[in-house]
């Protein structure tokens, strides 16, 4: 009894994996950009989060030398 259960368990799980792969395949893949302007699709570009100014090593201001 176990072994059907094993088995039929088996079979189950191929056939959802199978399935589910046909559905990914059948899918259309990313489509080209858009000619949208940038930034309106969500996306942000890494240099627009860059950020110019950068600290300058040293004590801040407003704290004491020990």
């Amino acid at each position: 009894m176990q072994d059907a259960i094993a088995i039929a368990i088996a079979i189950a799980t191929g056939a959802w994996l199978a399935w589910t792969l046909w559905r990914r395949l059948q899918k259309p893949s990313c489509g080209p950009p858009s000619s949208s302007p940038p930034g309106t699709d969500g996306f942000i570009a890494v240099d627009a989060l860059r950020t110019v100014a950068k600290k300058e090593a040293g004590r801040p201001e407003g704290r004491p030398a020990r």
